[in-house]
């Protein structure tokens, strides 16, 4: 059955004993930590002879992949907590990110539940909700963890077909001991993966369904209640992240680009300087403006100024590390907040930036003006400081023209 049935077969064995015995204690696992993090960050940048690091994600991704818990039992101390907690963080941390693929946040999620409830395989499914009566609702496979089948992409179930539809439809968890005996049981196209037993369970919040959580194991009859409830609580937890990161989204992101707000920026910068300053790290702006825009839209229609932005903002997140934030700043302004990069490299990613928003050309297309600075740190400057000193830059670089670029100015008087 594998090393997995074998460490279930004997925590099984083992479950009349004391239960502090043997178990993991809580103490023991890792949790994120911010300052850890970035003081590691800090020190193998600035240490000499050593290799430059990539700075660690920034304040809103600092919990996108939290360490792995090998921890299924909850010993009484909050192990089942903290465990859920890497699944929810790693969940609301990465989906509350506009320019992050979905698709891969999901992988990774199915690989944490896997970790949580202890199972060989964990499917996860979205529901669409369809068009009326010309597309009805339906379930849309959307990742997978140790199943292997070809074209996950692909797989549908309509309401109440197969356990996962039959889940869907009435709302109510499912607890199969015997898959391959269940008539609704169906493997799935190209499937190498043998389940003998599964729990399916709703993904909901309220009356309202997002989809379905089904986990399986190889061995038949090998989920308990006890197993049952986890799994509940899991599915429940990730319904919940689910739901506000979706409203998250909606808060913070820009309709037109997808990019974070202006308001989401502003609110990213104190937090960032705060800990450039903690940390002795550097953080750097860059403001950019399409010029002419005004005048294209006018030539081409507004839709092409719209295009335009979308295409520039999504050249944009693609170009930049996972720790920089890029948002839209204004109606014709993109903006790209780098922690831990110093002015001469801030200059640097600017002219690739500009590069990769002209190359290819986009159609139509259009020159960019662009302002960058560095936080001064020994003037005591704060966010608004940084963020005004860029802004007279980017406005230097209009008057200058055709993709100029342009250091913001340290004025002694602004510290």
């Amino acid at each position: 059955m594998g090393k997995n049935a074998d460490k279930r077969r004997a925590r099984r064995a083992g479950e009349s004993a004391d239960p502090g015995e043997g178990s993991p204690s809580s103490s023991s696992l890792p949790s994120p930590s911010l300052p850890a993090t970035r003081a590691a960050g800090a020190v193998g940048s600035a240490g000499a002879g050593m290799t430059r690091l990539e700075p660690p994600p920034a304040w809103w991704a600092m919990q996108m992949l939290p360490p792995p818990v090998d921890v299924i039992d909850d010993d009484g101390e909050g192990t089942l907590s903290r465990a859920l907690f890497t699944v929810t963080t790693l969940l609301g941390g990465a989906l509350a990110r506009p320019h992050v693929k979905g698709l891969e946040t999901m992988q990774r999620v199915a690989a944490a539940v896997a970790r949580v409830v202890d199972a060989d395989t964990v499917s996860l499914l979205r529901l669409e909700p369809g068009d009326g009566d010309l597309v009805p609702a339906r379930l849309a496979l959307t990742a997978t963890h140790g199943l292997h089948v070809i074209d996950a992409g692909v797989v549908r179930f309509d309401l109440g077909d197969g356990i996962a539809g039959r889940v869907a439809l009435t709302g109510e968890t499912v607890r199969v001991d015997d898959a391959p005996r269940d008539a609704r049981f169906q493997r799935l196209h190209g499937q190498r993966t043998e389940i003998g037993s599964l729990l399916a369970v709703p993904l909901r919040v309220g009356r309202k369904l997002l989809g379905v959580l089904v986990v399986a194991r190889r061995e038949i009859r090998a989920f308990s209640a006890r197993d049952e409830d986890r799994v509940v609580t899991t599915a429940t937890a990730i319904a919940l992240d689910l739901e506000q990161a979706r409203l998250y989204r909606e808060a913070v992101a820009d309709p037109l680009t997808g990019l974070v707000s202006r308001v989401a920026l502003l609110h990213a910068m104190p937090r960032e300087v705060e800990i450039a300053r903690r940390y002795q790290t550097q953080l750097s702006l860059v403001l950019m403006d399409a010029d002419g825009l005004g005048a294209l839209n006018e030539a081409h229609g507004r839709a092409a100024g719209d295009q335009l932005l979308r295409e520039s903002g999504a050249r944009l997140a693609r170009t930049v590390r996972a720790a920089d934030l890029v948002a839209r700043f204004g109606g014709d302004e993109l903006a790209v907040l780098l922690p831990m990069t110093p002015p001469n490299q801030a200059r640097a990613t600017a002219k690739r930036l500009v590069r990769a928003l002209s190359t290819p050309p986009q159609q139509p297309s259009c020159t960019w003006s662009v302002g960058v600075g560095t936080l001064q740190m020994h003037l005591d400057e704060d966010a608004a400081g940084l963020l005004m000193r860029v802004d007279r830059a980017l406005l230097a670089a209009k008057q200058q023209g055709g993709d100029a670029i342009v250091n913001a100015l340290v004025d002694r008087r602004d510290g």
